[in-house]
């Protein structure tokens, strides 16, 4: 085992963690038939967008659902801000329809208590050692499942998701000194009230007018509360304590205006106030970085996953037909790279924690 290796000033790391990121969590414990992203898929099957139309009621499916094409975002996005009464009902209705399609994919998929990659991670940025190379400074997350409070429950204990808020199931740290997990868009598992109330999502929890949550639309604003004070704690996350900006499983497409407008506004104010934007590292298909390095030339210093150095990474840029099955499940094979990385640097504490060693490929079960 090579010397440990010193080092002063540790990185500091943020995560954006978007529906690819659950996606690899189901694909990580074996249901690869079970597609969590908007879109279609040749490998994964029928995409959320397209089992909702299929659900709409009959008259409804008739008009929007026949092209299996639409966007489910601005489709909403146009109902809602129609006059018409019976558009309104609509959008709520496909608001329901995505919430129970994400329940029942979760609970199909054996994902809903256990989210394994996401207890890996925070178990390998709380490694004792590891926090000498890297700090994990909050993770920003445009998911609503709510498992990464689960993870963060499993893991440190108490919760931090940068506002105050009461559970029956979930321990909030109250001193916010744990890593915060900052839900821009709200989450299925919280609730209207002073302050909102959190739970778990589960088997039984069924949907409710009163979740605080920005549901699937074009326009997600953050006017107000608790959505505009968690924007902001967001950018001073990104803008004060980030070298490193991971992005997993986010599309960062169009639809994802007020994520590009954030990051856009970060590195901006990083670059005038040290002289350079922080790193995006792009945790997805290599190809998919590469089109985002293309089409959002906007944002800076940005690398998709094949010009990564802390494992062999270089393998994506090569055919997409000779990819293993591990590497198409692109957020388990960074891990067990970056584990084994940095763990042949005497980075890592011996031995492993359970948590990462099953990833890290020591354990029965390993993907």
């Amino acid at each position: 085992m090579p010397k440990r290796r010193s080092q002063t000033n540790p990185k500091r790391v943020v995560y954006l963690w978007g529906a690819g990121a659950t996606q690899a969590e189901v694909s990580y414990l074996g249901a690869r038939r079970i597609n969590l992203l908007m879109r279609d898929s040749d490998e994964l099957g029928e995409g959320v967008a397209t089992r909702i139309l299929g659900r709409l009621p009959a008259r409804w499916r008739k008009a929007f659902g026949a092209d299996p094409g639409t966007d489910i975002e601005k489709l909403v996005s146009l109902l809602a801000a129609s006059n018409v009464d019976t558009y309104h009902e609509l959008a709520e209705t496909i608001r329901k329809l995505y919430f129970e399609d994400i329940r029942r994919s979760l609970i199909t998929a054996g994902v809903l208590m256990n989210p394994q990659l996401a207890i890996g991670l925070l178990t390998m940025h709380r490694d004792r050692q590891f926090k000498e190379q890297e700090t994990l400074t909050g993770i920003i997350t445009t998911n609503h499942d709510g498992l990464l409070q689960l993870a963060a429950q499993r893991v440190d204990t108490e919760v931090n998701i940068g506002i105050p808020f009461r559970s029956s199931n979930i321990t909030q740290c109250e001193t916010f000194t744990t890593v915060p997990l900052l839900h821009l868009h709200g989450s299925f598992t919280w609730t209207f009230g002073l302050p909102i109330e959190v739970s778990s999502l589960t088997k039984t929890s069924v949907y409710s007018a009163n979740t605080v949550w920005i549901p699937p639309t074009i326009l997600k604003e953050a006017k107000n509360y608790p959505f505009n004070k968690l924007a902001g704690l967001a950018y001073e996350l990104l803008s004060r304590q980030c070298d490193v900006l991971r992005v997993v499983g986010s599309a960062l497409t169009q639809n994802d205006w007020n994520i590009l407008s954030l990051i856009f506004n970060a590195q901006r104010q990083t670059e005038l106030r040290k002289g350079a934007p922080f790193r995006i590292e792009l945790i997805m298909s290599h190809d998919h970085g590469v089109t985002i390095k293309r089409e959002c030339s906007y944002l800076k210093n940005l690398t998709p996953i094949g010009f990564l150095t802390d494992g062999d990474f270089a393998v994506y840029k090569e055919r997409v037909d000779s990819h293993t099955a591990e590497m198409k499940n692109p957020l388990f094979y960074w891990m067990k790279e970056k584990i084994g990385f940095h763990r042949n640097r005497g980075d890592l504490a011996e031995p492993l924690a359970s948590a990462i060693a099953p990833i890290a490929g020591e354990l029965k079960g390993a993907a």
